[in-house]
């Protein structure tokens, strides 16, 4: 990785981007730096930084440093590097991880943030989002922060899911501190990323640089509780520059947690959604569990049916969503009662059982 040395030597980040935009291999930039300069107008100061690298001792200490803790390093030419996040504005060059890194060559991917002071209500809707994407096969990214953050990191570990931490601090910081345990379970099942140098502290100005990394992984973002100047709002807009979904789940109008989910739905910012099963929807991810693969077996009519009953209704009201004859429908509901998709409830009702 000794592409790092530029950034140690304090070559600034355009001039580095551009030298691997050039060159494949560190060392290839010395076969012929003359040209180089003149080709990406260097000034001498540059080209001085340049040389120096090759002599840089910090370099030495670093990468020491990183294998003694388990640290990995990829740079913006890896192959591991993640397409998705090259295509933002200003990708980070360099990511640190610790963790199974072949995460980040995932193509479903997305990610949910929220409030640090999150409510009961914000709990389980992350539950009920989550359990979806876990079984579509959904890797989930997030921020470990305190609040919905947290609680989606516990809850995709919970379900033998998939999860991405990217931190705002260098990745040797363990912040917050009441994270700890969570973060080591991550470190050992998911993946903790950060583009931060060691020993970065964490400071407001590092959150929205973060935010960016969440949203350009990701192919939309998911939005749950958040007020009007919420952190989660500064990745939903950057979601949105970036050309990416948004998607929020609605909340009670009379509560500050919610306006910020419930501006974005009603501005057409976002996409209102109430299951993860929106979300597979979205994009036609299937379900890839077992009671998943049990469901992408259904066809016809009674894919419709099950599609259209997400709570518990009425025999009308079915009918009212699935235009067919009375004894059709039926006929249809029966069956799936049978093949313990649904399950009938008096007066006329009937609930999914999967």
């Amino acid at each position: 990785m000794e592409w790092y040395r530029l950034k140690l030597i304090g070559l600034k980040s355009s001039k580095i981007r551009a030298l691997m935009a050039c060159n494949k291999r560190y060392k290839d930039i010395f076969a012929d730096l003359d040209k180089l300069t003149n080709i990406l107008n260097l000034t001498a100061g540059d080209t001085q930084l340049i040389e120096n690298s090759k002599y840089c001792e910090k370099y030495l200490e670093v990468m020491d440093y990183l294998e003694r803790n388990r640290i990995g390093l990829i740079s913006i030419n890896d192959y591991r590097y993640p397409e998705s996040l090259k295509n933002i504005t200003k990708p980070p060059l360099f990511l640190f991880y610790k963790g199974n890194v072949e995460l980040l060559s995932k193509n479903k991917m997305i990610s949910i943030v929220g409030t640090r002071r999150s409510t009961k209500y914000g709990e389980l809707c992350c539950e009920k989002v989550v359990k979806d994407l876990v079984d579509g096969d959904v890797v989930v990214v997030s921020g470990l922060a305190l609040g919905i953050d947290s609680i989606v990191h516990k809850e995709v570990l919970k379900y033998k899911g998939n999860t991405i931490a990217v931190l705002g601090c260098g990745i040797d910081i363990y912040y917050p501190r009441t994270n700890v345990k969570l973060r080591n379970e991550i470190e050992k099942k998911g993946l903790i990323i950060s583009e931060f140098p060691i020993g970065m502290m964490p400071a407001p100005k590092n959150f929205p640089i973060r935010n960016r990394i969440i949203a350009g992984l990701s192919k939309g973002t998911i939005i749950v509780e958040s007020s009007l100047k919420g952190g989660s709002l500064i990745t939903a807009n950057i979601s949105l520059e970036e050309g990416r979904d948004v998607f929020a789940i609605p909340g009670d109008i009379t509560y500050p947690l919610s306006q910020g989910c419930n501006e974005l739905i009603k501005l057409s910012q976002a996409k209102l959604i109430i299951s993860g099963e929106d979300i597979l929807s979205e994009y036609g991810w299937p379900k890839t569990n077992e009671e998943g693969k049990k469901l992408n077996k259904l066809l016809g009519i009674k894919l419709k049916i099950y599609s259209v009953l997400k709570t518990k209704m009425h025999l009308e009201e079915i009918k009212r969503e699935i235009p067919c004859e009375t004894s059709e429908l039926l006929s249809n509901l029966m069956e799936l009662e049978i093949e313990g998709y649904i399950q009938s409830l008096p007066a006329g009702h009937y609930r999914r059982r999967l």
